[in-house]
């Protein structure tokens, strides 16, 4: 039996002096009571009660115990509520982790309008692209690819879906004299990728019944998608990058798109919430995950 539970026990038979009471009163059979007695004494090797047919009193020793017993089990009480009491506090400190072009250029409203409704929680921001487990890196949450995340028991949530597309440099079209007619026709570029491309990129291009599928290995790779956006503005290759993240610079016409009657599939443009168990997450972790799910962004297509 439990130390713990076993010293509660000693104390109830020690208040109500008596086997049968101490049982009622915590719902307990008696014999579990006194198994839970004998064995403290087994432990202790002392006899902390003096047990008679009517009524059992404390030892001496048992006397000096039970005053030790009553002091334990009051600090445990005061410290489990404490710890429940800060538990269920939105207040203290959150580390997020979270991919460098996501952040920069979707988090800080998410961050801010968090903040202003919990100004009491402070944030400690990680940007990173590769793989992460929360639970060895101590993060709390993650806002990254679904495929980055490699805790086994996290929970993981996807809050958007991210439309690819194929883009160049009008410089990179014209000095490369590049004609498209298929996707198959793209294994002959320069591809700009991600280090998680190194070894090929299997992509799949479809229009209307019709689907292409390449292994597209980069000749450049880099760690951050935002790199990858200014190496194939620098018209180095092409890339296929998110539509929102590069936005301006269609706008701008300083990427161009390619491949335009095909869409892109895949399954890396997923942006995922990571999370440990839901069961114990602390109220500062919970009230933010619950605030970016609700955040527009989560769960459609962007």
């Amino acid at each position: 039996m439990d130390l713990i539970e076993a010293m509660t026990i000693f104390v109830e038979v020690a208040d109500t002096e008596g086997f049968n009471r101490a049982a009622g009163k915590l719902g307990i059979s008696k014999s579990a009571v006194t198994r839970a007695i004998s064995q403290l004494e087994d432990r202790l090797n002392v006899r902390l009660l003096q047990r008679t047919t009517r009524r059992v009193s404390l030892t001496e020793i048992g006397r000096t115990y039970l005053n030790e017993c009553r002091e334990i089990l009051s600090h445990i009480a005061i410290t489990e509520a404490n710890v429940s009491k800060r538990s269920a506090e939105t207040k203290g400190e959150i580390r997020i982790a979270v991919s460098t072009s996501f952040a920069l250029e979707r988090l800080p409203p998410i961050i801010a309008g968090y903040v202003e409704q919990y100004p009491d929680v402070i944030i400690r921001l990680t940007l990173l692209d590769r793989e992460i487990d929360l639970v060895d890196e101590g993060f709390d949450v993650a806002i990254v690819p679904s495929r980055a995340v490699t805790s086994e028991t996290s929970i993981v949530r996807i809050i958007a879906t991210f439309s690819n597309i194929a883009v160049a440099s009008p410089a990179y079209v014209r000095t490369t004299g590049l004609r498209l007619n298929v996707p198959q026709d793209l294994t002959a570029q320069s591809f700009i990728g991600r280090m998680v491309d190194a070894k090929g990129r299997r992509v799949t291009f479809a229009a209307h019944d019709e689907t292409q599928t390449l292994q597209l290995v980069p000749r450049f790779t880099a760690n951050n998608l935002l790199m990858v956006q200014r190496m194939t503005v620098e018209g180095m290759g092409f890339s296929l990058l998110p539509q929102t993240l590069i936005e301006r610079e269609l706008r701008a016409k300083t990427v161009v798109p390619l491949m335009e009657d095909f869409d892109v599939l895949e399954d890396q443009s997923n942006i995922c919430l990571a999370y440990p168990s839901r069961k114990y997450l602390r109220a500062v972790t919970r009230t933010f995950v619950d605030y970016v799910v609700g955040w527009p962004l989560a769960g459609g297509q962007t």
